[in-house]
């Protein structure tokens, strides 16, 4: 197994695991009961997808139990987005539908990989993942279309998210040594460029963003009007969801949202020796 590969799966894997957890949190707490159940399913999806890349990159003395909980919470390699406190139903959301098309966008790109172990665990990924895309579209749709008030929380909540949304796309470390092995397909560079058109699209669609087509365009932050209808408020973006430029959650460098979720998530198997998953 080439240094390369296990970088790669490893952030692969903490995306979802990271993110799994947070939707976790909603559970008995979601908008109303069919949300909570949905939600509690959507993460056990994530957490479980988390597994099984895991276990592509198992041994040499580490196990799935231990890359996933015995891990310092500065050797974590998922993207900052998925660490953020659920804070509200309308960022949760906002942030379910960027990172399920994302990791859409990234794993029908892996498809193609020569590795035949990873081709087949995204595919079957994909075909579960599908029902976390329905999900999110559904209640994107629902409350972009709906009161004005759960319109402009909306609008507010996805220039949040939308600003980190980036750094899913941030290259993995050694990226370029798993693009010359030949077994990732295609550059995470190239991916962003299509999840941002994507995503361009899709709000213009649904009446977000003040999108121009442009591939720079970002969708604006939006106040009701009294008409009802959204406009650009002061405090719209202005530029592509950005990544940081001197290494962000890809090369371990995180906030304190995950200092703080990893004692949480890390406790039970760091004080009893010998716990499994």
């Amino acid at each position: 197994m080439s240094r390369a590969f296990e970088a790669v799966v490893t952030a692969l894997a903490d995306d979802e695991l990271i993110l799994g957890h947070r939707h976790s949190e909603w559970t008995g707490y979601a908008p109303h009961i069919e949300e909570d159940v949905a939600f509690a399913s959507i993460a056990q999806d994530e957490i479980g997808h988390a597994s099984s890349y895991y276990s592509l990159i198992a041994g040499a003395g580490h196990d799935v139990d231990a890359l996933a909980l015995g891990r310092p919470a500065d050797a974590y390699r998922n993207a900052v987005i998925c660490e953020r406190p659920n804070t509200d139903w309308a960022f949760t959301l906002a942030r379910h539908w960027l990172y399920d098309h994302a990791d859409d966008i990234r794993s029908q790109a892996l498809e193609q990989t020569s590795e035949p172990k990873l081709r087949q665990l995204v595919t079957k990924i994909r075909r579960e993942e599908r029902y976390h895309l329905l999900h999110a579209d559904y209640w994107m749709k629902r409350v972009a279309q709906g009161p004005v008030e759960a319109r402009s929380r909306i609008a507010s909540a996805m220039a949040s998210a939308f600003a980190e949304a980036g750094g899913l796309f941030e290259p993995f470390e050694l990226e370029q040594e798993a693009l010359e092995e030949g077994w990732l397909p295609v550059a995470s560079p190239v991916l962003r460029t299509r999840f941002l058109e994507w995503a361009t699209s899709a709000l213009d669609e649904l009446g977000l963003p003040g999108a121009t087509g442009r591939e720079e365009t970002a969708p604006s932050e939006f106040v009701a009007s009294s008409s009802g209808d959204l406009i650009a408020g002061e405090g719209s973006l202005a530029k592509e969801p950005a990544v940081v430029a001197e290494g962000g959650g890809r090369r371990g460098r995180h906030t304190d949202d995950l200092r703080e979720l990893w004692i949480a998530m890390t406790t039970q198997y760091r004080e009893n020796e010998g716990a499994t998953w």
